[in-house]
């Protein structure tokens, strides 16, 4: 069989498996949004009443509390987590230890970096009774300082919100169950799910957060530990409370106390677990990690080129142009520079990289290069041996090309998962699963 002739034929760079990004516990069905928030509330029961305690949790539930004993001193409850919650989460993690977490000082430096550039040009001006240009150079940094001030401001909000509820919504459509059950013990929490389980120890490397919205717990070896206030009664909070007190004072956050509404959450509702059709545990050689490295580097930096080329012509005026008239030797001249800022650019986001790849892949060990993928009737799973399980949903999957030794899945434009075909025992029976549940 010709391999030519397998899936689509194209141009696209090889990569290794997307890292997966640690989130709130993933599981997965086949209902859309709607009717998976709708399944939901139909079995999750609110009541301000006292938590319910070794209560049978319906079908689906894989640890029922008489099937894996607990500490005799834990609490169990139930909590949920809405699509506004899980926005205000990551905006809540986002200022107090994410990227908006020096947005204050990203706002003013900019700004008074700006003002006194223009103050500087201005003055230079001045004392040349305006003859001329202002030196077009401050004018250039006056505005390339404010652009972090809009990133910071305007841009990064809005983008962490979007990715958030996309995120959010993504989740729900593939039959995750944000309800789970929550397990507080002396020495650590957990939140026990249909598929998954959140556990969070009570150590140095916990951080606690509190506000009038949610209690959180984040840690970085495990999915976040959510609880909004929606599900919280006094007793619930004051017990989660107790158990941050556990942690060193550097890791608890105080912003203000939760407004408990005292709707706590007695029910999970039933997953059905998805059909699993294919299944294959591989290690990478040396020789196809660094093929796949290197493809990977050279993709990045077509991606970057056009923002390389922006900035080394932004260069290129700032160093060639002293605001004089415009002469074929000052063109000369931002020719020399932009040449120059470009190659240093490219030597440093491509060169470099593609010369350290052959000692970066064997740097890593057998354990570091097995992967285990698997396909069901709704996604595709990767995990790596110190990586938590991804999941890519079909519908996200956009190319699927025959790269010679490899099958490169191209996945959320520019995501990617290559696998060897040596790991591919029956070529033909792949790409009939492929494409049957691509819907081709």
């Amino acid at each position: 069989m010709d391999n030519r002739e397998l899936f689509e034929n194209g141009a696209s760079s090889t990569s290794p498996p997307t890292e997966p990004v640690q989130d709130e516990q993933k599981t997965v069905g086949a209902d859309s949004i709607s009717a998976r928030e709708e399944k939901l509330r139909e079995h999750i029961e609110c009541s301000p009443t006292e938590p319910v305690q070794g209560e049978s949790v319906g079908d689906g539930f894989p640890v029922p509390p008489e099937s894996q004993p607990q500490p005799e001193n834990a609490t169990h409850w139930y909590v949920d987590l809405t699509r506004e919650e899980y926005v205000a989460f990551r905006m809540l993690h986002a200022r107090v230890s994410g990227p908006l977490r020096t947005r204050v000082v990203m706002i003013i430096l900019p700004l008074l970096c700006c003002v006194m550039s223009l103050a500087i040009a201005l003055e230079e001006w001045h004392l040349a009774d305006f003859a001329g240009y202002p030196d077009p150079v401050l004018l250039a940094a006056a505005v390339l300082v404010l652009l972090p001030m809009f990133y910071v401001w305007l841009y990064m909000p809005h983008k962490i919100k979007k990715t958030a509820a996309a995120q959010y919504d993504r989740n729900v459509s593939a039959g995750m169950s944000f309800t789970g059950r929550l397990i507080i013990t002396p020495d650590y929490l957990e939140k026990v799910g249909p598929s998954a389980t959140a556990h969070i120890p009570l150590d140095e490397r916990t951080l606690f957060i509190e506000n009038s919205e949610m209690m959180v717990f984040v840690n970085a070896a495990s999915p976040a530990l959510v609880l909004p206030a929606r599900c919280l009664n006094d007793e619930m909070a004051a017990a989660v409370r107790s158990a941050a007190d556990r942690l060193p004072v550097n890791n608890r956050r105080f912003i203000a106390r939760v407004a408990v509404q005292g709707r706590v959450v007695t029910a999970l509702p039933p997953v059905e677990p998805p059909q699993e059709l294919w299944v294959s545990t591989f290690t990478y050689t040396v020789e196809e990690y660094t093929t796949i490295l290197r493809g990977l580097i050279v993709s990045h930096y077509w991606q970057m080129a056009p923002l390389t080329v922006t900035y080394a012509a932004v260069l290129a005026v700032m160093l060639g142009w002293n605001g004089a008239e415009l002469t074929q030797d000052t063109l000369l001249g931002f020719g020399g520079y932009f040449l120059l800022a470009f190659a240093v650019m490219t030597v440093f986001n491509l060169v470099i990289p593609l010369a350290r790849s052959k000692r970066q892949s064997e740097s890593l060990t057998a354990h570091d290069l097995t992967m285990q993928v698997r396909f069901d009737t709704l996604a595709m799973r990767i995990k790596g041996q110190k990586t938590q399980e991804n999941y890519v949903l079909w519908c996200d999957v956009d190319h699927v090309y025959d790269k010679g030794d490899f099958v490169e899945i191209v996945h959320n434009k520019r995501g990617t998962l290559t696998i060897p075909k040596r790991a591919i025992e029956d070529i033909a029976a792949f790409e009939e699963i492929v494409n049957r549940c691509r819907g081709k």
